[in-house]
């Protein structure tokens, strides 16, 4: 038996950064909930997959500001993962172990980066990429 490889692997590409959004300042948290980085997977019928790339700074003891993912797996099932949890102290904070590291997603589904909760005190910065195809 002779193994063949994959044809036309895909590539990873950037698909969204907080970069053109704020430069090498990054995402200041906000006493608010907003939408951080949005990517739609390609309504093909295939699978996608999108990896996460982020680091943050907190510049002043947080309260509130947790930070989460939401995406579609292929299967249909909707799920949110925690990356930074809120109310940090100062200093500069790696994503949980709950991030995604390569993650599956359905076809026409979308990866959703969010404040889950407002920041009502303190100082963060986030920088982030959603990589995928």
């Amino acid at each position: 038996m002779t193994l063949q490889p994959f044809a036309d692997a895909p590539i990873l590409g950037l698909l969204a950064s907080t970069f053109p959004l704020s430069g090498t300042a990054g995402f200041a948290l906000q006493n608010g909930t907003p939408n951080i980085l949005t990517w739609t997977a390609p309504a093909d019928g295939q699978m996608h997959r999108f990896m996460l790339i982020s680091e943050m700074n907190v510049t002043s003891a947080q309260t509130g500001g947790e930070i989460n993912v939401s995406f579609t797996e292929p299967d249909g099932v909707f799920r949110t993962r925690l990356l930074y949890t809120g109310t940090l102290a100062a200093g500069f904070v790696q994503p949980s172990g709950d991030t995604p590291t390569l993650t599956l997603v359905a076809p026409g589904s979308v990866t959703t980066l969010f404040q889950q909760s407002a920041q009502t005190a303190g100082a963060a910065v986030l920088w982030a990429e959603i990589w995928g195809s």
